[in-house]
C-alpha cells in the first residue's frame, strides 16, 4: 500500500524534479560564486537571479534578502541584532512562537532585557488589546509569527505594524509556514524582519533567508563577508536556485490545498465523526488543519495511522519526536483537549482519494473505541 504523508507542516516532500534540474545545471558551473574567475562569476549571476526572484515574491529588494541556514538561524540573527543595537529594553513575543524565537528571547533576559509573552485565545490569535497594554517606552522589539505551525492560524501582523507606527520599535515575524502559501507583501505588512525556511515548500533542508528592511541587520555569523557582509559562509547556490523555483510550484497549489483541507472537514462531517477544528478556520493557512477528536486520543490515532502507513502529527516537529499533547493547544484550550488533538497538513502530492482512505481509517477507529466503551 502506498503511504500517505500528511505532515507537510513539519517538512514538505521535496520537489525532486527541481532539485535534479538545478543539480544538472551546477554540474557545469560548480565554482565558488565568490571567486573572481569566469565560472565563479557565472555562479554568482545564477545566485543573484534567484535572489531577485525570491525578493519579488514578497515585494522586497534583492539586497534585503540574506540567505541563511533556515528559519532558526534567521530568528536568532534578529535577536542578535536587537542585542547589539539596543543593549537593553523590553521584548514582546507570543506564547505560541517557534522555539528558536522563545529561546532567543529568554537568552537576552540574561543580559537585562525584559520579555513579555502574549496569550492567545481559542481562535489561536494574539490580542491587539493585550499587545497595546504591554507596549511601553522601553519596548524595542515585537516578534509575532505570521502563521502558527500547529494550527495554521494567521496573526494580525499588518495591524500590529499600524499600532506601533512612529515608535522606535522593530517588528519581526516568523513567516516560515505562511511563505508562498498566502500573499505576502513585506512593505504592506510593515515588518522590519521576516524569517523563512526553504524545506517547508519542497526545497532543501538547512536553507532559507532573512528579510531585513533596507538590508540593515547586525551580522550573526562572521567570516568572509558573503551576503554583503551580513552573513558569512560560502553561498549555497543550489539552495537559492531550488528555493526560487519552488516558490512558483507552491503558489500554483494554494487553492488546491484549500480545497483539500475543506474536503477533509466535509468528509468528517458526512461520516458523523465527533470533532472540532482548533482555532480559526477563516483566518488560517490553506494547508494546515488542527483537529480535536472527542473520542480518540491523539497518541492512539497517530500510532494507529502510522501502523497503516499514514503519517500525521500531534504538533510541532521542531524540537522533539514525541507525540505528547501539544503545548499550543493546551494554551489555547486545556490539556485534555490537547491530548485529543492532531495536526493534518496537506501538500502537492496529496489527493482526495488519499483523504478518503484516511477518513475511513479514522471512522473505523472511532467506532471501535465507542463499541469498547459501551
Amino acid at each position: 500500500m502506498e503511504n500517505i504523508y500528511l505532515d507537510y507542516a513539519a517538512t514538505s516532500k521535496k520537489h525532486f524534479d527541481i532539485i535534479e534540474k538545478n543539480l544538472k545545471l551546477l554540474k557545469e558551473i560548480y565554482a565558488n560564486p565568490s571567486s573572481s574567475h569566469t565560472l565563479g562569476k557565472k555562479n554568482a549571476k545564477l545566485k543573484k537571479e534567484a535572489q531577485q526572484k525570491i525578493a519579488s515574491s514578497i515585494n522586497a529588494q534583492p539586497e534585503e534578502i540574506i540567505f541563511t541556514s533556515g528559519g532558526t538561524e534567521s530568528n536568532n540573527t534578529v535577536f542578535n541584532h536587537v542585542f547589539n543595537r539596543f543593549k537593553s529594553g523590553e521584548i514582546i513575543i507570543s506564547e505560541i512562537e517557534h522555539p528558536s524565537v522563545k529561546a532567543s528571547a529568554r537568552h537576552l533576559e540574561q543580559y537585562g532585557f525584559v520579555v513579555h509573552e502574549l496569550s492567545v485565545g481559542k481562535n489561536g490569535m494574539v490580542s491587539l488589546e493585550e499587545l497595546e497594554d504591554k507596549i511601553t517606552d522601553n519596548t524595542v522589539l515585537i516578534s509575532i509569527m505570521f502563521a502558527n505551525n500547529e494550527t495554521g492560524v494567521l496573526n494580525p501582523i499588518k495591524e500590529i505594524s499600524k499600532l506601533i507606527s512612529g515608535k522606535n520599535i522593530l517588528l519581526h515575524s516568523d513567516i516560515v509556514q505562511a511563505f508562498a502559501k498566502i500573499e505576502i507583501d513585506v512593505k504592506d505588512l510593515g515588518v522590519d524582519f521576516a524569517s523563512v525556511s526553504a524545506h517547508k515548500i519542497g526545497a532543501l533542508n538547512n536553507f532559507g533567508f532573512l528579510y531585513a528592511k533596507n538590508g540593515v541587520v547586525e551580522p550573526f555569523i562572521l567570516g568572509g563577508g558573503q551576503e554583503n557582509g551580513l552573513r558569512s559562509g560560502t553561498s549555497d547556490v543550489l539552495g537559492a536556485l531550488t528555493l526560487a523555483d519552488s516558490i512558483d510550484e507552491t503558489l500554483k497549489t494554494v487553492q488546491y490545498l484549500r480545497d483539500l483541507k475543506n474536503y477533509f472537514i466535509e468528509k468528517l462531517e458526512k461520516n458523523n465523526v465527533e470533532f472540532e477544528v482548533n482555532g480559526s478556520i477563516e483566518y488560517s493557512l490553506p494547508n494546515i488543519l488542527n483537529i480535536y477528536f472527542k473520542n480518540i486520543e491523539s497518541q492512539r490515532l497517530i500510532t494507529y495511522l502510522d501502523a497503516n502507513e499514514v503519517y500525521i502529527s500531534g504538533g510541532s516537529a521542531c524540537s522533539s519526536g514525541n507525540i505528547k499533547g501539544s503545548k499550543i493547544i493546551t494554551k489555547m484550550y486545556n490539556i485534555e483537549r490537547a491530548a485529543h488533538s492532531v495536526r493534518i497538513s496537506v501538500g502537492f502530492d496529496v489527493d482526495k482519494k488519499m483523504i478518503d482512505n484516511v477518513i475511513n481509517k479514522i471512522v473505523h477507529l472511532e467506532r471501535k473505541i465507542k463499541e469498547r466503551n459501551k
